[in-house]
């Protein structure tokens, strides 16, 4: 049985190869070897070698052509936000210190600058620290507000220091002045102090030289002292000696010396070491007492009572030439202290 054919479905001789093309450049035309897409045409078949398969490869083993690298990427330029986030902690660490914040300002703004500058970069795809650039940039401006936060700070007590210091000043001013007129009223209070005792002295030596002037007499004057015991010598008289007497002086002028006392105090006065006088002629010499038989001679007793009254006698031999004038000492203690009462004049 035979099958109808078509009348378009006559058979069709097989497509003849295309020419080969002789000025193709090599591994082209007819004789090119096979390409895979993206990895560019397989390596020509050698002799004897199936095409499509690579030198050395088993007949019908399939052909993988290698693996091509891509191209590296560019590397993100980050060196401006590091440098901006350290420099901003720079800034904030010296604007925390009270020595170096004046610093700080340099390092705050440059971060600020760069981060900035870095935060551009990140913006445009070149870098890829956004992160740093940004915190560079808050550290910078707060390293500057820092920087002049201790900058008031520091001026404020700087001028704190300085108030203190004037006020301190202006204190010990205060105190010096006050401790100066102290001292100057202390120095007029002891000056008044010393005056008023010289004045005292002076008036004491006045007194005792007063003193003095009123025990120095002439014979017949009284003396009274402050116990209230009043002495009084009477003028010097003639004496002359009866009985025995011993050897007096050739020449010598004789004479006898009466002394009254009299108490008028309301005390009973002692008279131990009154009892006899001291004489001296003109020229000083102690003129020692007459003795003689006739019993004229008196000697005051050691008290004497209130009201009472005594009188003493002695005889003297003043050598020729020392009688005029001659001193009669009486001496009178009270207590602890002593005072001499002298009268001076003539012997006759």
């Amino acid at each position: 049985m035979t099958v109808p054919v078509p009348p378009d479905s006559s058979p069709r001789p097989a497509e003849e190869p295309a020419a080969a093309d002789p000025w193709a450049p090599p591994g082209q035309g007819r004789d090119a070897a096979p390409t895979v897409p993206g990895f560019g045409p397989a390596p020509a078949a050698g002799p004897g070698q199936i095409p499509g398969q690579a030198p050395g490869q088993a007949p019908g083993a399939p052909y993988w052509p290698p693996y091509a690298m891509p191209a590296p990427a560019p590397q993100p330029r980050n060196g401006l936000g590091i440098a901006a986030m350290v420099l901003g902690i720079v800034g904030v660490v010296l604007g925390l210190t009270i020595i170096l914040f004046w610093l700080s300002w340099l390092p705050a703004l440059l971060a600020v600058v760069f981060g900035v500058i870095a935060l551009g970069h990140v913006r445009k795809g070149l870098a890829a620290n956004r992160a740093m650039a940004l915190a560079g940039v808050v550290l910078g401006v707060t390293g500057l507000l820092v920087s002049v936060g201790t900058g008031v700070f520091v001026v404020n007590r700087v001028q704190e220091v300085h108030r203190e210091q004037k006020a301190q000043a202006e204190a010990a001013r205060i105190r010096f002045e006050t401790a100066t007129k102290a001292a100057e009223e202390r120095a007029a209070k002891e000056k008044a102090r010393i005056e008023a005792e010289r004045q005292r002295l002076a008036a004491e030596q006045e007194k005792r030289a007063a003193d003095e002037r009123a025990r120095r007499l002439s014979f017949g004057q009284s003396y009274t002292y402050p116990d209230g015991l009043k002495v009084t010598m009477a003028a010097p008289e003639p004496y002359v000696p009866r009985g025995g007497v011993g050897e007096t002086p050739k020449d010598a002028t004789i004479v006898q010396v009466r002394i009254t006392v009299v108490n008028t105090g309301p005390a009973e006065v002692s008279l131990l070491g009154s009892g006899l006088p001291t004489v001296r002629d003109a020229k000083g010499n102690l003129v020692f007492t007459l003795i003689d038989g006739s019993g004229r001679m008196k000697i005051l007793a050691k008290s004497l009572a209130p009201g009472e009254e005594a009188a003493g006698l002695t005889a003297y031999a003043l050598p020729a030439g020392a009688g005029d004038p001659f001193s009669v000492r009486f001496d009178h203690t009270m207590g602890t202290e002593y005072k001499d009462v002298i009268w001076t004049g003539p012997a006759g």
